[in-house]
C-alpha cells in the first residue's frame, strides 16, 4: 500500500489515510519553538528558550464536531474517535501542515504553523457546508497542558480577555533559584479570535473521567462546564458554535504557546490577531522559499531533487540554529551541523563554528561533549574524548570553502582558558599539533574515552588505547589544510605538516592493517580490536572509508578497503559493522551491550553511510556514492516507506541491522542525524561536482554512469552559476570540455564576479 505522494515540485507530501504505519509527522518550529504534528494532528510541542521544556504533557490537540440538531459527533483529524470519513488527506509542507476531510457533507481544513516568531503555535478551523442543508454545529479544541505534579497547577479562563492560562509551579530547590525561573515561560496560554461559548481547564471533568479515547462527556452534552481548574491535571478546551446556511463557511483562529508573564501573552494575542494568521504563514513559506535559492538540482533521481531542494534544507536548519534541541551534545554535532548550514548561509554557520572553536584551550584541546547552557558537566561531559580537535579542522577549512573566502582564516577567535584570541589558522594548526603529539605505541592518535563511535569507552579508558579512525582523520584534515598554507604563503608550515601526515600515513600502514581491512585500533593493553580474529565487531565501516579519505588505503590495499566497504551493504545501506556486539564485552565497553542492530551496535547508520558515499567519490565511484546515498533516503525503493515506516520528509538517524529479522530497515524515525550537512555536501560537492574552494567553483562530477545530464543552480560569491552537465558516453567521471556563457574555458575554476549569472555547459567523456 502505497500511503502518500510529494507534490509542488517535493515542496509538499500530502498522506492518503490517517492509519499509517507509524505517526508520521512533520515538525515546525522557530528559534525559540518546535513542535510535531503527525497526520492526525498529534504531537508533542517543546519551548527551547530560555528553558527548553515539554509544556503539553500528552502531546494531544484533538478537535470535535457536534451537529446540534442530531447530537452526531466525529472527529476531522480522525483521532481520538477514529471516525470513519468520507474523505481524508494530510499535507506536509516545509512550514505547516494541513488536514482535510469530509463527513456528512461537512467540509474541514485543520491547518497548523509555527510563526517566526514567538513561543507559540497557530491553528485555523474551517468548515464548509455542502450537505444542502443549513446546519448549526459546535467545534471543540482541546489541548493538553503540563501538569504542575504534587504542587499542583491553577488553569482559568478569563472572560474579560477572552483567554485562557495555566499556571504550573515552576519547581526550584534553592532560595536563590526563585528569580531564575521567574524568567522562564511558565505560563501556559490558550485564545480565539472569536468569542468562546463555553470552556474547560480541567482534563478530568472535560473528558468525564481518565479516557481520553472515548467521546468526552462535554462533548456528548453539548456544552463545557466553564469552571477553572486547580490541583487538577490542566486542560485548553473551548467551544464555539458555527451556524453554517448551505454552501457557507466558518473559521475559528487558535493560539496555543508559552509565556513569561500575563502582560506578555496579552501583547502576543494582539499582535497575532493584529497581523492575522494568513500574513504570519505567509512569512513562513516566503522564508523556506528564500533558504531554498541558495541552490537547486534537477538530477533523473526525483526524490533526490526533493531531499536536495527542500527537506534536508529544513533539517539542517533545524539542526543548526536549535542545537539539536538540546543542552548536552558533542561539539562534533554541532560543528558538522554548521557545515551542512554552509550550504545555506555561510556567513550565519561561521558565526556558530566561532562560538565552539571559543572552546578550545590554548593546548590546542577542546572538550568533546559539554554543556551548551553553562550547567555542571554531567555523563558524558565528564569524559574525555580526544577526536575533538581534528572536527575544529575539518568542518572549518569545509565552511571557508563553501564561503569562498580563505581570508576568513584570518578572523580572530579567543580560547576557553586565556583572553589570549588568536587567527582561526593558528587554532586549526594548534587542534593538529595537539592530536599529532598526542599518540601512542603504535604512533596512533589516542582515543581517551572513545573516537567518533562514542561508545567504544572500553579500549581507551586507561589513556593508552589508539584509534586508526582518528588517525585517518586527523591525516584528512593535515591534507585539506596544505591547500590554504600555500595559498597564504606558509610554505614552512606546509612541509612540517606534510611530515606529519606522512608519518601517520605510515603508521597506520604499518599497524593497522589485518590483511584485508584496517583494525579500528589498539586498546590499552596493545592488542588490536576491530581484526578478522575478534568474535564480534570484526570489520567496521568508518575505518574502511576513512581510509580511503585519508590516501591511507592505496594500490591492492585500496581495492581490498572497497571491497571490505562493499561487503557491508544491504538493501537500505551498509552496515556500520559486523557481526553486532551480543553481549557484554569490557574490551569494548558500552557497545557491546547497546542492542543489536541499532545505533552503534550494527545499525545502517546514517551518518556512517554518507561518509561511505564520500569516500566513493574519492575513488571515483560515482554509481556506488549514489547507490548509498538512494539507499539512505526514506524513499529507497528496496526499504520503502512502507517497510521502513517513516514520513519520507526527513532522514532517520539510523535503519535496523539485523538482516535476519522482521524489523530489518525499520527506521529510528528520529530527526536530528550528522547525516544531513554530509548528504548536502557530498551530493553538491562531490557527487554533482559543483564544488565549492576558496579557489573558485570547481567543477568535478562524480555520478553514476547511467545519467543522462544533470542540471545545478548555486549562488557562490554572490554569483549564481547556472550549470548544465551532459554525459553522452557514460562515464563517472571526467571532464572532456567546459564552456561558459558560450565560450570555451580551459580549468575547471570558474569565473567569478559579484552579481553575475554564468551559464555553464559541462560534458563528461
Amino acid at each position: 500500500m502505497t500511503y502518500g505522494n510529494f507534490t509542488a515540485a517535493g515542496a509538499q507530501y500530502v498522506i492518503h489515510t490517517p492509519r499509517t504505519p507509524a505517526r508520521w509527522f512533520n515538525y515546525l518550529f522557530n528559534d525559540s519553538y518546535y513542535m510535531e504534528v503527525s497526520q492526525t494532528g498529534q504531537g508533542k510541542s517543546t519551548v527551547l528558550s530560555p528553558r527548553q521544556r515539554e509544556y503539553n504533557r500528552e502531546g494531544y490537540k484533538y478537535f470535535y464536531i457536534r451537529d446540534e440538531e442530531s447530537g452526531q459527533v466525529w472527529c476531522p483529524a480522525y483521532q481520538p474517535l477514529k471516525t470513519p470519513l468520507d474523505s481524508y488527506s494530510c499535507t506536509h509542507a516545509l512550514g505547516y501542515t494541513e488536514i482535510r476531510s469530509c463527513f456528512d457533507g461537512v467540509k474541514a481544513t485543520i491547518r497548523t504553523f509555527v510563526p517566526l516568531q514567538g513561543m507559540c503555535e497557530i491553528w485555523t478551523i474551517a468548515l464548509s457546508n455542502e450537505s444542502g442543508r443549513d446546519r448549526r454545529l459546535s467545534l471543540f479544541s482541546v489541548f493538553s497542558i503540563e501538569n504542575g505534579g504534587v504542587m499542583g497547577s491553577i488553569c482559568q479562563y478569563h472572560e474579560k480577555e477572552q483567554l485562557l492560562t495555566s499556571f504550573s509551579f515552576p519547581y526550584h530547590v534553592f532560595y536563590e533559584e526563585k528569580e531564575k525561573y521567574d524568567r522562564h515561560s511558565n505560563l501556559v496560554y490558550l485564545f480565539a479570535d472569536r468569542q468562546t461559548e463555553s470552556y474547560d481547564c480541567s482534563e478530568r471533568r472535560f473528558f468525564g473521567g481518565d479516557d481520553a479515547g472515548e467521546l468526552p462527556v462535554t462533548v456528548a452534552r453539548g456544552s463545557c462546564f466553564s469552571q477553572r481548574g486547580e490541583a487538577d491535571n490542566p486542560v485548553g478546551a473551548l467551544h464555539h458554535r458555527l451556524t453554517l446556511a448551505s454552501g457557507g463557511q466558518e473559521r475559528v483562529t487558535l493560539a496555543l504557546g508559552c509565556a513569561g508573564s500575563w502582560g506578555e501573552a496579552l501583547e502576543v494575542k494582539r499582535q497575532i490577531l493584529a497581523a492575522g494568521p494568513e500574513k504570519l504563514l505567509e512569512q513562513v513559506n516566503r522564508h523556506w522559499e528564500e533558504l531554498a535559492g541558495r541552490f537547486v538540482v534537477e538530477t533523473p533521481d526525483e526524490h533526490l531533487n526533493y531531499f536536495m531542494n527542500h527537506w534536508l534544507k529544513k533539517q539542517i536548519v533545524l539542526q543548526t540554529r536549535t542545537n539539536r534541541m538540546s543542552r548536552y551534545c558533542p561539539i562534533r554535532n554541532q560543528l558538522q551541523d554548521a557545515l551542512g548550514y554552509a550550504m545555506i548561509s555561510p556567513e550565519e554557520a561561521l558565526g556558530y563554528m566561532e562560538t565552539v572553536l571559543a572552546r578550545q584551550e590554548q593546548s590546542g584541546f577542546i572538550q568533546q561533549w559539554i554543556m551548551t547552557d553553562g550547567s555542571p558537566p554531567q555523563k558524558l561531559c565528564l569524559l574525555t574524548h580526544k577526536d575533538g580537535p581534528v572536527w575544529l579542522v575539518i568542518c572549518l577549512l569545509a565552511l571557508i570553502d563553501q564561503a569562498g573566502d580563505a581570508k576568513l582564516l584570518d578572523r580572530e577567535v579567543g580560547f576557553k582558558d586565556s583572553e589570549h584570541k588568536s587567527s582561526i589558522y593558528d587554532h586549526l594548526l594548534l587542534a593538529i599539533d595537539y592530536m599529532a603529539n598526542d599518540t601512542g605505541a603504535h604512533g596512533l592518535c589516542l582515543m581517551g574515552h572513545g573516537d567518533w563511535n562514542d561508545p567504544i569507552n572500553g579500549p581507551g579508558r586507561l589513556g593508552r588505547g589508539e584509534s586508526a579512525w582518528s588517525t585517518m582523520a586527523l591525516t584528512y584534515g593535515i591534507h585539506a589544510l596544505l591547500p590554504f598554507c600555500r595559498l597564504r604563503g606558509d610554505d614552512g608550515t606546509a612541509r612540517r605538516l606534510e611530515r606529519t601526515a606522512a608519518d601517520l600515513d605510515r603508521a597506520l600502514n604499518d599497524s593497522c592493517w589485518d590483511g584485508a581491512w584496517y583494525v579500528a585500533g589498539f586498546d590499552d593493553a596493545g592488542a588490536a580490536f576491530g581484526t578478522a580474529r575478534d568474535k564480534e565487531g570484526q570489520l567496521f565501516l568508518n575505518t574502511q572509508t576513512w581510509a580511503v579519505m585519508s590516501g591511507a588505503a592505496r594500490g591492492g590495499r585500496l581495492d581490498q578497503c572497497l571491497e571490505a566497504i562493499d561487503s557491508l551493504d544491504t538493501p537500505a545501506g551498509p552496515l556500520l559493522l559486523t557481526p553486532p556486539f551480543s553481549e557484554w564485552n569490557p574490551k569494548w565497553g558500552r557497545i557491546s551491550i547497546k542492542l543489536a542492530g541499532t545505533t552503534e551496535n550494527g545499525s545502517v547508520y546514517c551518518h556512517a553511510s554518507m561518509f561511505k558515499a564520500f569516500a566513493d567519490c574519492q575513488a571515483g565511484r560515482g554509481s556506488r556514492a549514489y547507490e548509498t546515498i538512494r539507499k539512505t533516503l526514506p524513499t529507497n525503493p528496496d526499504n520503502p516507506p512502507e517497510k521502513n515506516g517513516q514520513v519520507p520528509i526527513f532522514i532517520p538517524n539510523f535503519y535496523y541491522g539485523l538482516g535476519d529479522s522482521p524489523n530489518f530497515g525499520q527506521s529510528s524515525h528520529h530527526n536530528s542525524t550528522g547525516t544531513v550537512g554530509w548528504m548536502l555536501w557530498t551530493v553538491l560537492d562531490y557527487v554533482l561536482g559543483i564544488r565549492a574552494t576558496a579557489a573558485g567553483l570547481v567543477i568535478d562530477p562524480c555520478i553514476p554512469c547511467e545519467w543522462g545530464s544533470f542540471k545545478v543552480s548555486r549562488i557562490f560569491r554572490g554569483a549564481r552559476y547556472i550549470v548544465h552537465v551532459s554525459n553522452p558516453t557514460g562515464v563517472e567521471r571526467r571532464v572532456a570540455w567546459l564552456r561558459v556563457d558560450g565560450q570555451e574555458w580551459v580549468g575547471a575554476v570558474l569565473p567569478y564576479e559579484d552579481g553575475r549569472t554564468y551559464a555553464v555547459e559541462v560534458e563528461l567523456g
